[in-house]
């Protein structure tokens, strides 16, 4: 009997998800008359212009939103687009990363990169879901920021050491049914939505290697056709000179480009 009992409570963890905190900015009030919502990690609030273009983001001149979250956790994403939906979003832009991959650090053997992320996942989901069971201190907190971020730097490849690049490993989503939920809220209202991938500066794509880069493109394409939702990336890497750092962080020459190549791609699906 004890034993069925243990067996009952460590499924009852490993079923349950503490709720991650979203906390909003002061600043959250003012998205509400948005129509447009792009929402992302760090990637997606320095890849759109600090000033929004005359016409919009979109050139279609309506009023757009940034939202996004430092490493963006796919069901923070997932739980932002719903709460877009609720607020009136006519036309929704998710960046497709936080649900098709992590990166690894290459100071660490690959093996050991990979079996870390699996532990890492375990860990922090019983360490989480044992607080939330027996309400043992605050729920995890990810803070939501609002607009393009304004940081002013320039990628150097040439000051790089070997160990700042990285590479990528390729997951499926986690919590895909709550995505599929929500995609399919937004089709009943008749909203669209579009995934997009970020760009990559050259010279992180020349360190994974061509096929790598390739693989990578294939698979978020893959998993974009499987949730049926059109799919915006680069056919490959951008100029070093469009970025911050090797990270992938646009500069305002990279979030020109973005802007206008993005846009563009959006009225030819018109």
């Amino acid at each position: 009997m004890a034993c069925t009992l243990a067996v009952a409570a460590i499924l009852g963890i490993l079923s349950s998800r503490a709720e991650i905190r979203i906390e909003y900015p002061e600043q959250f009030d003012t998205v509400r008359s948005a129509k447009v919502f792009f929402i992302g990690s760090s990637l997606t609030a320095t890849a759109l212009p600090l000033d929004e273009p005359e016409r919009g983001l979109l050139g279609d001149s309506r009023p757009a939103a940034i939202l996004s979250i430092d490493g963006m956790p796919e069901e923070l994403s997932t739980r932002l687009l719903g709460e877009v939906l609720d607020l009136g979003a006519e036309t929704v832009f998710l960046e497709i990363n936080s649900y098709a991959h992590e990166y690894i650090d290459l100071r660490k053997p690959l093996v050991v990169s990979l079996l870390g992320f699996q532990v890492r996942r375990i860990g922090d989901r019983l360490a989480a879901d044992f607080k939330a069971l027996f309400h043992i201190g605050p729920s995890p907190k990810r803070v939501l920021r609002v607009g393009a971020r304004d940081v002013t730097r320039s990628l150097e490849p040439e000051k790089l050491n070997s160990d700042d690049y990285y590479r990528f490993n390729r997951i499926e989503p986690s919590h895909g049914d709550e995505l599929r939920v929500q995609l399919a809220r937004a089709g009943e209202m008749g909203v669209e939505v579009y995934f997009f991938s970020p760009p990559r500066p050259r010279a992180a794509v020349d360190k994974m290697g061509a096929d790598e880069y390739s693989r990578l493109l294939e698979h978020v394409e893959r998993l974009a056709a499987d949730y049926g939702v059109a799919l915006w990336h680069p056919p490959g890497a951008w100029p070093n000179d469009h970025f911050m750092d090797i990270l992938a962080h646009a500069n305002e020459r990279g979030r020109q480009r973005f802007q206008r190549e993005l846009s563009g791609w959006y009225r030819e699906r018109r």
